[in-house]
């Protein structure tokens, strides 16, 4: 169970986050929730894979496919 809610509580956090603050924020809010739905890992190696999560996402889709997202919030 704990899995599954892991799951849809990332995919909310980045439906949320996605506008509000940025993609970089989204990725990272939606992997570190994810990731703690694995009893395996712990705090510290669920904040290490999201970073690094979210850098190749940018690099991938906002450097090489030229996405037009925002990666930081603009206030």
């Amino acid at each position: 169970m704990r899995p599954c809610l892991a799951i849809a509580a990332s995919v909310v956090a980045f439906a949320l986050l996605i506008e509000r603050a940025g993609y970089l924020a989204a990725v990272i809010a939606a992997v570190f929730v994810a990731s703690l739905g694995s009893r395996e890992s712990n705090v510290r190696q669920a904040l290490m894979l999201a970073i690094v999560v979210a850098a190749a996402m940018a690099v991938l889709f906002v450097g090489l496919l030229d996405q037009p997202l925002r990666l930081i919030a603009t206030f």
